[in-house]
């Protein structure tokens, strides 16, 4: 099943794979700071080296297939690293 994203207040996107559009640089949706009296949503994008990218929901675009798989999927609650 596919997550529900709702792009005017920024829902659904917390744990989502995205691209940072002028770095190009694909991570995961760590953070989501929710859209409020007009502005738009906030993202921070955390990066597999461990560094973090910060923007507007405008600044970050949906990932092709072949950068999807580019992020190492993340160990579930009860698998062991």
């Amino acid at each position: 099943m596919s997550r529900t994203k709702n792009p005017g207040s920024g829902e659904g996107y917390l744990g989502a794979i995205m691209v940072h559009r002028v770095t190009r640089a694909v991570g995961i949706v760590e953070y989501v700071v929710e859209a409020r009296d007009g502005w738009p949503p906030q993202l921070t994008l955390k990066l597999p080296d461990g560094s973090l990218r910060k923007g507007k929901l405008g600044d970050f675009r949906e990932p092709t297939a072949a950068e999807r798989k580019a992020i190492p999927p993340e160990p579930s609650a009860g698998e062991s690293v």
